[in-house]
């Protein structure tokens, strides 16, 4: 990943963490427990915007040709297994048996090669535009349609080959509500890469 991708990717996840850990570690040198439960409130938001941030950034290193065992690696973990375990907490689901999530995977895969490289470059830009969205804390508040967009890349990114381009297209059509400047530059790039996509 190149300097200029890292702080692109940086900014678009989080402008505020260096504010928020001087309040954390502010909150943690004083005696006074009014500022530690405040700071412990505020640990519990950072601590999912990491979260997110995390998987995201699993993603994007599996999505550039990483594999498991290098993002086990980077993550300091033993095994690719740690690291597709910790990758499914962080998605949220609760079976950390990687198992069934990498036979789906698999299968999506072969699905999509046999529609051809449309379908695969279609997905992969998808699950990028997904991934800026979900990095992104103002999403919803940045157009009317924005939560429904989200929830429709969500499917999108799951969806069979058929159904994967009429709900990628339904993104494109309510990401049209929304005007340039409501959207990061991040955002915008995923999208403009999603639209080509679907020419």
């Amino acid at each position: 990943m190149t300097n200029a991708r890292k702080h692109e990717t940086i900014n678009a996840v989080e402008p505020d963490v260096e504010r928020d850990l001087h309040t954390l570690l502010t909150a943690a040198r004083s005696d006074d427990p009014d500022p530690a439960l405040d700071a412990l409130t505020l640990l519990r938001g950072v601590r999912e915007r990491l979260d997110a941030t995390e998987r995201a950034l699993i993603e994007s290193a599996r999505a550039g040709g990483a594999s498991w065992a290098t993002v086990a690696t980077a993550l300091g973990l033993a095994s690719r297994q740690a690291a597709e375990q910790r990758y499914l907490r962080l998605t949220g689901d609760q079976n950390r048996d990687v198992a069934p999530s990498r036979i789906t995977r698999q299968r999506q895969r072969s699905v999509d090669t046999s529609h051809g490289p449309a379908i695969a470059t279609l997905r992969a830009a998808t699950r990028a535009l997904l991934r800026r969205v979900e990095a992104d804390d103002a999403w919803t508040s940045r157009f009317t349609r924005a939560a429904l967009a989200k929830d429709t890349l969500r499917m999108a990114a799951e969806a069979p080959p058929g159904a994967l381009f009429a709900l990628a297209s339904s993104v494109i059509d309510d990401l049209r509500q929304a005007t340039e400047t409501a959207l990061p530059l991040p955002i915008t790039k995923a999208a403009d890469d999603l639209r080509k996509a679907l020419t």
